[in-house]
């Protein structure tokens, strides 16, 4: 790994005075449900079940409208707790739906669609090739999370890493903070969350091969009360569990907790660099870590508290947050009006 060439550089927060956003939120019209946020140029693109809405930045109006329920083209099969995502592309948008891939212009026409295996989720386009995870893979009575890398014509390349799901089918073990295996592209690599071993982070270039492993030593947040409190409410909230009861989940079900929080919570790579949301807070606020693409740390700033997907929707890799032009973009829902509203903060 290369030494940094300039001192570490300290990030600081400031909320960005964009017109239309007020004090620093706008409420997004039509979302309800919300699966996946991106952000290019002045849009953001938001998943909204099987369709993805298009929002103008300045003033959060809603001007387009992708795609939509059905099995016809440039259309997604609604399934149960299942959860699309959309990638933007320099000449488009690539949406992975349940059981096909599309691809559309950015104002909407439909490009280009591809029949996908079930139970690969995630798909996202690097060089030519696709990474994605397959969540139901069994060997023995454990089930894994395979993070794959795919060819044009859906063929297996080659497995990039896996770790055991949080919930086990087979089992009926759940974990109650799952630890994810999450992944993000950038600039053609491929940014694997290994935090199962710790802040660990293995890179890859667009065809597989290996390229760095990242590994910073950063202390580890005990599990308190406090936090398993939240946990368990948020986990009786989840949809998956209020449609079964939690009382008739638990009698099935073997709830662990951790000792220690997983040392990533989730990452992103854009601008050139990798940004990793910790499970360190200080004063309400969230831990992140900031390095360049060869690993070096650039800042550690602590960042607004971003609203946690439910337990499902976790597993399908859903987050209610992007980074773009070193801005992190987060929606939450309005407790008192249930609306879910924009947020945008600077790093600096």
């Amino acid at each position: 790994m290369k030494r940094p060439r300039l001192a570490l550089v300290l990030l600081t927060l400031a909320v960005i005075p964009i017109a239309g956003l007020g004090a620093g939120q706008k409420v997004l019209p039509g979302v309800f449900e919300p699966e996946a946020i991106r952000v290019s140029g002045d849009e953001l693109f938001v998943v909204e079940g099987p369709a993805v809405l298009v929002y103008s930045l300045n003033g959060a109006r809603l001007i387009r409208k992708i795609g939509g329920p059905g099995e016809g083209p440039g259309e997604f099969k609604p399934a149960d707790f299942w959860y699309n995502t959309v990638t933007i592309l320099p000449d488009g948008i690539f949406v992975d739906g349940y059981d096909k891939t599309v691809r559309f212009s950015r104002g909407g026409r439909l490009l280009a669609e591809a029949k996908k295996p079930l139970g690969i989720s995630r798909m996202v386009p690097v060089g030519r090739n696709f990474a994605a995870v397959k969540l139901d893979h069994i060997e023995g009575d454990v089930q894994y999370q395979c993070l794959r890398l795919y060819d044009g014509a859906g063929n297996l390349l080659k497995e990039l890493g896996r770790q055991e799901s949080p919930v086990q089918s087979l089992t009926h073990r759940t974990e109650m903070i799952p630890d994810v295996l999450n992944f993000a592209v950038g600039e053609d690599k491929i940014f694997v969350d290994r935090s199962r071993e710790g802040f660990v982070i293995d890179v890859f270039d667009a065809d597989g091969a290996f390229l760095i492993r990242v590994e910073k030593k950063i202390a580890k947040a005990a599990v308190t009360e406090e936090r398993k409190n939240e946990a368990l409410e948020r986990f009786k909230s989840d949809p998956f569990v209020k449609r079964i009861g939690f009382e008739q989940f638990k009698s099935f079900s073997t709830l662990v907790w951790p000792e220690t929080l997983p040392a990533i919570r989730d990452l992103s790579a854009a601008d050139g660099r990798i940004y990793v949301r910790t499970s360190g807070t200080r004063d309400g606020q969230e831990a992140w870590m900031i390095l360049d693409a060869q690993g070096a740390v650039l800042g550690q700033p602590h960042l607004p508290r971003v609203e946690e997907a439910p337990l499902m929707a976790a597993l399908n890799g859903v987050a209610y947050h992007t980074v773009h032009d070193r801005k992190l973009y987060f929606i939450k829902p309005n407790e008192r009006t249930d609306e879910w509203e924009l947020f945008v903060e600077e790093i600096k």
